[in-house]
């Protein structure tokens, strides 16, 4: 009861109404990332009217977005710094409504592999910013639930599209997913800039008012003062560049930290079934049916991702990511067990139909407990403000490129070998992960961002 007093307070209501109206960028992003799912199957098994596609091109078309990401992340570097985190996510509302009417309109290979590369960036553009800028606004004791909301949306998005794709058209999904862009910008418009972006560009007096927002009135002036000293401070060290990420060893450290993060999490296979959950039940032939295995499989993913938000900043991130490490590993390999047995001794699973769906779900409530969350929460975390547009840049590239090489593992192994493999692949990658996890990964909960980066000054320097 403490704990939920302590992350509900009245002067966070800014915090979480800023979180929210940016969210509906991600709800976006997750609508258009899981659009595979539901769709791919039937654009390439030719039961879609007007459409025919092949398995490779139909893989093309899933792996567009993470291909798209490092122009998006080069583009987020530059903006981020230049117009304000605030601005720079309110910019790809018009463009993602956009695609969305275009989408609604596709018809070939082509078109959709450019919608889903315009996706992409948009996506590399908006996880930049936002994790910026919630990284920035949001008080220590409830940053964890504020960052962690980004990829919790996006796990909205993929349901919402999931659901829309059992009973709708491409055309008509399409066109009710166009009003998502309209609410962000409409509702995040009136919210208050990062105070960090203000005091960086000599606006004082905008920076205060964005604290008086943001803030309990006997805090604004305290914190302000604190601000101002740590990025003055760190203006003054010298003008930051994209080296900087590489040569100064506590970057280097956070950077080293979050690819263990992201590999991980990539590496065990939240890609693959993200885009692939509809054609992954459609194989295992359990005894639900793949559209109602889907919708459990999704909304129990909602559920333990809320779940996630909460404890995040209770238990803390390290020993979640490590439990939910474990878990992934274990019902990764009894799912590729199942597949195993399906393919080369289908008599072992007269009685097992129910495999699929368990287990599955049983992975997916603990990778969201701490795979799927943690990582972003981190990556707002690990760096400083001097660096940060360019280090949260590279770690969506990073992001994406395991992206890509995870989507084609798993189509690849899939198409040559069968399901079995990849999962076997992934649950040995996870536990590779857990390793460097457990050595590397430190605990950063209640800690502001400028004790974070003095922990990592400290081992960097021990190392």
């Amino acid at each position: 009861m403490k704990f939920i007093k302590s992350i509900y307070k009245k002067e966070y209501l800014h915090q979480y109404l800023a979180t929210v109206t940016a969210s509906f960028s991600i709800l976006s992003v997750g609508i258009n990332t899981a659009w595979t799912s539901p769709y791919l199957p039937q654009i390439t098994n030719g039961s879609y009217p007007g459409i025919s596609i092949t398995s490779d091109e139909g893989s093309w078309i899933a792996i567009m977005p993470p291909l798209a990401s490092p122009i998006g992340a080069l583009i987020a570097a530059n903006l981020v710094d230049r117009i304000g985190r605030k601005t720079t996510t309110l910019l790809m509302a018009p463009v993602t409504f956009l695609m969305f009417i275009t989408l609604a309109f596709a018809k070939s290979t082509l078109l959709f592999c450019i919608i889903r590369f315009v996706i992409g960036c948009l996506a590399s553009i908006l996880y930049t910013a936002l994790a910026m800028y919630l990284g920035e606004i949001s008080h220590p004791s409830i940053r964890g639930i504020l960052t962690a909301s980004v990829a919790f949306s996006s796990l909205l998005g993929s349901l919402l599209i999931n659901l829309l794709g059992f009973y709708f058209s491409i055309f008509v999904s399409s066109l009710i997913c166009a009003a998502i862009p309209v609410i962000h910008f409409l509702g995040f418009m009136w919210m208050p800039e990062s105070p960090y972006y203000f005091i960086r560009k000599n606006m004082d007096k905008e920076a205060k008012q964005s604290l008086s927002k943001l803030r309990a009135a006997d805090e604004v002036e305290k914190e302000f003062k604190t601000l101002s000293v740590i990025v003055n401070e760190e203006i003054n060290k010298k003008k930051a560049h994209f080296w900087d990420v590489f040569t100064v060893k506590s970057n280097r450290l956070g950077l080293f930290i979050f690819i263990i993060l992201n590999s991980t999490r990539k590496f065990s296979g939240s890609g693959p079934f993200l885009f692939y959950t509809a054609s992954i039940f459609q194989t295992a032939e359990g005894s639900v049916n793949a559209n109602v295995s889907v919708t459990i499989f999704l909304c129990i993913q909602i559920a333990s991702a809320m779940v996630s938000l909460n404890v995040l900043d209770f238990i803390g991130r390290r020993p979640v990511i490590i439990v939910s490490s474990v878990a992934c590993i274990i019902t990764l390999s009894v799912s590729g067990t199942y597949f195993y047995c399906k393919d080369y001794h289908p008599a072992y699973l007269q009685h097992f139909g129910w495999v699929p769906l368990t287990v599955l779900t049983i992975y997916m409530v603990f990778y969201n407990l701490g795979l799927e969350l943690t990582p972003i929460v981190y990556a707002s975390e690990l760096f400083p403000t001097s660096v940060k547009a360019y280090a949260l840049a590279l770690v969506d590239v990073i992001s994406a490129c395991n992206g890509v090489i995870t989507l084609k593992i798993f189509q690849i192994l899939t198409d040559n070998y069968g399901m079995y493999l990849p999962f076997w692949v992934f649950a040995m990658c996870c536990a590779v992960g857990l390793v460097l996890i457990v050595i590397y990964v430190p605990e950063t909960k209640n800690k502001t961002l400028e004790e974070i980066q003095q922990d990592l000054v400290k081992r960097s320097g021990t190392r």
